[in-house]
């Protein structure tokens, strides 16, 4: 018995060793992130860039934001919200199985109510921008033509036909988790840098919560803001 339970003891021992090795390294590629955002930074605040600029105050401010994230839940919400602060409407798409469903949108307002953005789902079986985006890892931005082979989105969001749209993956262990819409709502072009600065980093939260158990452990008194 007491032979058995050292055995148990040692095998739970190399167990939480394999995990503070993997939160280490996750640690690690967190501040190898932060070192990238800072060039990142910087490249938003040049005048070559080739989206609009945006305050590098308000970009600084609106990454910190996803990495207080507890819950996958949570970090979608925050994610579409800071996004909106940006200057656009989001939306973000969790990936299960072989559909991306709407989890979390903001700028909508009354257009888009919770019971509608559930409703959203995007068959990743079907060729898409949604599809090459899961498949490849790449982003796609258009107008609003972009979305014209995924009519259940192009009904419940309602972009302007002139609307700027990008699509971007949210990757997290070596896969695309989650995909990030984005559309300028009638007012102009879209911050392109910041937005796929706020994806990389709501893709390394994202890997962090899983590591540590984060999607089954959902923020319960977190209702997450309006659409």
């Amino acid at each position: 018995m007491r032979e058995h339970f050292g055995e148990k003891l040692r095998a739970q021992a190399l167990e939480l060793q394999g995990l503070e090795e993997r939160l280490e390294e996750l640690r690690a590629a967190h501040r190898r992130l932060e070192a990238e955002a800072r060039d990142q930074f910087e490249a938003l605040g040049n005048p070559e860039s080739s989206s609009p600029s945006t305050p590098l105050a308000d970009v600084l401010a609106a990454a910190r934001r996803p990495l207080a994230a507890t819950s996958p839940r949570q970090l979608f919400s925050l994610l579409a919200e800071v996004s909106h602060r940006l200057g656009v409407r989001a939306v973000v798409f969790e990936v299960r199985g072989e559909a991306a469903w709407a989890s979390a949108a903001h700028g909508f307002g009354a257009s888009l109510n919770e019971q509608t953005l559930r409703s959203l789902v995007v068959p990743l079986s079907v060729e898409t921008p949604f599809r090459g985006v899961f498949n490849l890892g790449v982003d796609v931005s258009g107008t609003s033509e972009v979305l014209s082979k995924n009519p259940n989105v192009l009904s419940r969001l309602k972009p302007d036909a002139l609307d700027s749209i990008l699509l971007l993956p949210i990757r997290a262990g070596g896969t695309v988790a989650a995909i990030f819409y984005a559309d300028s709502g009638g007012c102009g072009a879209l911050p392109e840098d910041a937005l796929k600065l706020l994806a990389e980093f709501a893709g390394a939260q994202l890997e962090r919560l899983t590591a540590l158990g984060g999607s089954a452990r959902e923020a319960t008194d977190y209702n997450g803001p309006s659409v």
